[in-house]
């Protein structure tokens, strides 16, 4: 299926049933009545309530938090896992955490060293032959041009335990089971996260959101309702919140079933990292096959998935003992020491849900909730993390009565497409996963089909001992193609197999880790964003599955680009940030950027006038060339006054990189660039306005906004 036909697949609606009943949400007085709701009355209602405590959950109530709106989480689970499930992060989603103080920095100290984990390598065996290895680091990701920090490697539950604490340094207070009665039978409001908490049903009225949660407290079964004005379903792939509501998923499931083995073991570890350090270790011989995730080295902490073929086998074949020894099949001996933490089943899915706001704009989905990836680029967390990111400015204006609550619905506008788009990365990126074992003779799909043809054809009425022994012998036999005696440079089949392989990680065909363009170039085509004429026309350009550069733009809807500046006030220092820092976390406030010219003084003063109107703060930045001279204060202080809230900034070019911001914006220094609060470029103009300055900003404000 193309790319075109992989979309159609999202393009239709189902008509599922809710279980909530929606009304009609608040109401919102004109720009002259104050931004005026209904709902900011009643104090015994919750602004926010967040079903779901992963880390799409925990790093909303950061945002959210800091923006000044009280907000509750509520997590089905008793305590936190320790499985590391998802560990890579990309640029996008570190330079978000760059915001929530200093959590980018905790990880990057705290991850392993870039050198342990940079490479994938296929292998027939952890300590035998290497088939290929594949670096996923270039030297422009350690340069810092296009972004202010790197990709990280670093398992979640620990990325959660930092969040956690976040949190915590916020005021947030977590009950656990234990303490659940030291917790108060009234209105939340806002700052707790109850542990073992399950949303069982939700009822919708005019006035709120009403959540039931079941929760034990010393063996007995009881209920709590929660009011709120707004609910976000955070609840992860087999969200709650989603069947509630009634939402359906778009798209393919069950692209494949694997078996997630978590164990420890040092010795291994520090093999590895002695011998052949990696991410990710592709393995194929004759007795097995699998994939494992070294989620630390030095800690010796891995996850090894199998492909997983039910009804034939079932969790219970692979007990702690038949795990041990299909570790040490793919390791090529035995370990010095091994501890098998769990064994779980899991199901790769490709989907996303028709819709991702519901009731008025008061239920909304975000994370695995909306969308369901294979992990290959992962993508899923990092598309979760971005979700929020973009959904907590626009929940913050709602409840600061900067904008209506029909700003929301830009969030599913631009956010969706975004999700599909992933999606069908994701898939492409799986089946190049697929491409190094079909070159060996191993076509995983192959497999699936025999498995399938076992399920629905003649076999499927024999007796299941007789069905697992068919499947184990064709697998067997599938397995033989790996043998040494075939799989050599020699044997003119193993040999035309090997530079199959060979070819395809020189043409980069194989799975990618890192993915430039689409991590810091996707785009909101439609939604808070001004369209502009010359840059909005066609649909994004279909994933390619390999990496691509990243190329900066001031495009309405794109991410700012990233540069190096220096704060006037501060020449004398070395001290630099990223034009990404002049926006700040704390407030829904817009970025004006412009150079220090008539024409621009006079936008930037329209801007300031304008938004005193709206109710919204707008910060300017007057950008500077990098050979300006020491005027920068009073000519701006001259143009500026009587507003304060502008800075002077001097941009700071690199060897690496030595043009100037408006030309790596890609327009001149006339033009001027509006950013919202998520670092999304929300109008601009690249050679200056030709219509009257506070008209412009009007007609601006009042659609991104969405204010009539």
């Amino acid at each position: 299926m193309g790319f075109s036909g992989f979309i159609k697949g999202f393009s239709g609606f189902y008509r599922n049933k809710p279980r909530i009943k929606p009304y009609p949400f608040g109401y919102y007085k004109s720009r002259a009545s104050s931004h005026s709701y209904n709902f900011n009355a009643d104090d015994s209602i919750l602004p926010v309530l967040i079903v779901g405590a992963g880390p799409v959950g925990l790093v909303l109530s950061i945002l959210l938090t800091k923006l000044g709106v009280k907000c509750a989480i509520l997590e089905k689970s008793k305590a936190f896992s320790s499985h590391p499930q998802a560990h890579f992060i990309n640029n996008r989603s570190m330079e978000v955490f760059r915001k929530l103080d200093g959590l980018a920095e905790e990880i990057r100290s705290s991850q392993p060293p870039v050198e342990l984990w940079r490479k994938f390598i296929y292998c027939t065996s952890l300590t035998g032959s290497i088939i290929g290895s594949v670096d996923h680091m270039q030297p422009q990701d350690f340069e810092k041009v296009i972004s202010p920090v790197s990709v990280a490697h670093f398992s979640q539950y620990k990325l959660s335990r930092l969040l956690l604490k976040k949190l915590e340094d916020l005021n947030f207070h977590v009950h656990r089971p234990e303490s659940q009665e030291d917790l108060d039978s009234g209105p939340l409001k806002g700052g707790e996260l109850l542990m073992g908490h399950e949303c069982i049903s939700i009822n919708a009225t005019d006035q709120s959101i009403t959540a039931t949660a079941s929760h034990i407290v010393e063996g007995k079964y009881m209920e709590r309702n929660i009011d709120c004005s707004i609910l976000v379903g955070t609840d992860g792939a087999g969200s709650t919140i989603r069947n509630l509501v009634g939402i359906e998923l778009r798209g393919e499931k069950d692209l494949q079933r694997l078996l997630s083995i978590h164990f420890f073991s040092r010795d291994l570890g520090q093999y590895l990292l002695n011998e052949r350090p990696g991410m990710l270790f592709f393995i194929f011989n004759t007795e097995a096959i699998g994939v494992l995730v070294a989620h630390d080295l030095k800690q010796g902490e891995f996850i090894l998935q199998v492909p997983f073929y039910p009804p034939q086998q079932n969790v219970d074949d692979f007990n702690l003992e038949i795990c041990e020894k299909l570790i040490f099949k793919l390791v090529g001996r035995e370990l010095l020491d091994i501890d098998v933490i769990e064994i779980k089943p899991w199901v790769m899915h490709a989907e996303v849900a028709e819709k991702f706001v519901n009731c008025d704009n008061r239920i909304i989905l975000a994370g695995d909730a909306a969308h369901r990836f294979p992990p290959a680029g992962g993508f899923g967390m990092n598309t979760g993390i971005q979700d929020v990111h973009n959904l907590a400015w626009k929940i913050a204006s709602v409840m600061k009565g900067i904008a209506p609550s029909s700003i929301i619905r830009t969030y599913e506008m631009e956010r969706r497409p975004i999700a599909i788009f992933n999606t069908a990365l994701s898939v492409q990126n799986f089946k190049a996963a697929m491409a190094v074992p079909a070159a060996l003779g191993l076509d995983p799909s192959i497999a699936n089909s025999v498995h399938q043809v076992i399920n629905d054809g003649v076999a499927s009425i024999l007796p299941s001992g007789i069905q697992k022994a068919i499947l184990d012998g064709i697998f067997t036999i599938g397995r033989a193609q790996l043998s040494e005696s075939l799989l050599n440079e020699k044997n003119p089949l193993g040999s035309s197999r090997l530079a199959k392989v060979r070819r395809i990680f020189e043409e980069g065909k194989s799975l990618q880790l890192q993915f430039p363009a689409e991590d810091l170039g996707f785009r909101y085509h439609e939604g808070a964003v001004i369209p502009d004429n010359d840059s909005m026309v066609g649909v994004l350009e279909p994933p390619t599955g390999r990496r691509r550069d990243y190329i900066p733009s001031a495009n309405p809807g794109s991410r700012l680009p990233h540069m190096d500046v220096r704060i006037s006030s501060n020449l004398s220092s070395e001290v630099t940030v990223s034009t990404l820092d002049l926006l700040c976390g704390d407030r829904v406030e817009f970025l004006l950027i412009v150079a220090p010219l008539e024409e621009s003084y006079q936008l930037a003063r329209a801007a300031f006038k304008v938004a005193e109107e709206f109710k919204v703060s707008v910060k300017v930045c007057v950008l500077w060339p990098a050979d300006s001279l020491d005027e920068f204060e009073a000519r701006s202080k001259k143009a500026l006054t009587p507003w304060k809230n502008y800075i002077d900034v001097v941009e700071v070019r690199k060897p690496s990189n030595p043009s100037s911001w408006w030309s790596i914006c890609q327009m001149t220094d006339k033009g001027a660039i509006l950013v919202r609060p998520d670092e999304h470029i929300a109008w601009c103009v690249k050679s200056g306005v030709d219509k009257d300055p506070v008209s412009e900003m009007t007609r601006v404000f009042t659609a991104i906004l969405g204010v009539k």
